[in-house]
């Protein structure tokens, strides 16, 4: 299933190698905001995902499943 999270803040370059199943939007969320977007397997897989977001300080805004 694809999913798509919209963050709070802008993912920093740095930062894009903890999620190298995602790919960042160029659709923008304000001045500070990125949107990811990417494959998800399974349930375990969704919550890896997210627990990065948080490891690293991000703040996950909304998250949501894309029609195939």
């Amino acid at each position: 299933m694809r999913y798509e999270f919209i963050l709070a803040e802008r993912l920093a370059d740095i930062a894009q190698w903890a999620f190298p199943e995602l790919r960042e939007s160029t659709v923008a969320v304000g001045a500070r905001g990125s949107v990811l977007y990417g494959e998800i397997l399974d349930t375990a897989h969704l919550r890896g995902v997210i627990d990065r977001f948080q490891d690293l300080g991000y703040t996950l805004l909304e998250m949501r499943c894309l029609p195939d």
